[in-house]
C-alpha cells in the first residue's frame, strides 16, 4: 500500500521536533564528531535511531503497557543517569587532556583527530536512548497521542507517522554529524576543550535533573 504523503511529512516534522532540541545525544553527537569526524558523531545517531525505530515498530503495534511497568521505569531511571553521569565525567576529563596536550604543542598547533571504534560510538548512543524514560514517554504516550488526533484510523496510519519519524531523525544526524566534523576541520585545542567542557557540564546537568525527578517521583509514591 502507498504510504499517506501528508502522514509521512507530519512524521518527518514530528522526528524532527524530537531530534532538534539540544538533549543528551546531540551533545555526544557534537563532541565526537568535533573530536573524531562525521563517522564518529553518525555512528553515535545512529545508535540513537536504531532504538527510535525499535520503539516505532513497538508503538505502531499498540504495546503501551511497557511504559507503566515500574520496575522496567526505575531501572531506566537509574541506568540512565548513571551513564550520563559517567559520559559527562569523561567529558571533563578529555577537557583535561586536551589542556595537557596543549603545553606540549607549539602554539597555533592542533590537536589530530581522535581514532575511534565507530561500534562503541554506536553502542554508546544505542544505550543512551534506551535508557532515556523520556524516549519511552515520547513514542508510547506522545506519539499515538498525536497521530489519534489528527487521523481517524491510528493503528492503521501510525507506521507511516514512524517512517517519517525515522526520515527525520537520520536526516538530522546527518546534517548535524556533517556539519560538526566540518567545524573539527579547523579544530584547535581550545575549541575542544570548550566542546568537552560545555558537553560534560551539559550532560552532568542531565544527570541531576534526571536524578531530581527521580527522588521527586520516589517521594510522590
Amino acid at each position: 500500500m502507498p504510504v499517506p504523503f501528508p502522514l509521512l511529512i507530519k512524521g518527518v516534522a514530528l522526528g524532527l521536533g524530537a531530534a532538534v532540541p539540544i538533549g543528551p545525544v546531540n551533545v555526544q553527537i557534537a563532541r565526537r564528531a568535533l573530536r573524531g569526524g562525521f563517522k564518529s558523531g553518525f555512528a553515535l545517531g545512529c545508535g540513537a535511531v536504531t532504538i527510535d525505530v525499535v520503539y516505532a515498530v513497538l508503538s505502531s503495534l499498540g504495546i503501551r503497557r511497557i511504559v507503566e511497568v515500574q520496575a522496567v521505569e526505575w531501572t531506566l531511571r537509574v541506568a540512565g543517569t548513571v551513564l550520563l553521569a559517567y559520559l559527562g565525567t569523561m567529558c571533563l576529563r578529555g577537557e583535561r587532556e586536551v589542556w595537557r596536550a596543549d603545553t606540549i604543542l607549539a602554539d597555533g598547533a592542533s590537536i589530530r583527530p581522535v581514532e575511534r571504534r565507530h561500534a562503541a560510538d554506536y553502542l554508546t548512543g544505542l544505550l543512551m536512548t534506551l535508557l532515556n524514560p523520556m524516549t519511552l514517554a515520547f513514542w508510547f504516550v506522545a506519539v499515538p497521542a498525536l497521530v489519534g488526533s489528527i487521523t481517524n484510523d491510528p493503528a492503521k496510519d501510525l507506521p507511516a507517522v514512524c517512517a517519517g519519524v525515522f526520515l527525520g531523525t537520520i536526516g538530522w544526524v546527518v546534517f548535524f554529524s556533517a556539519g560538526l566534523s566540518l567545524a573539527g576541520r579547523f579544530r584547535r585545542n581550545w575549541w575542544l576543550a570548550a566542546a568537552d567542557a560545555v558537553g560534560g557540564a551539559s550532560l552532568l546537568l542531565f544527570a541531576g535533573t534526571a536524578l531530581v525527578a527521580s527522588v521527586r517521583a520516589a517521594w510522590a509514591e
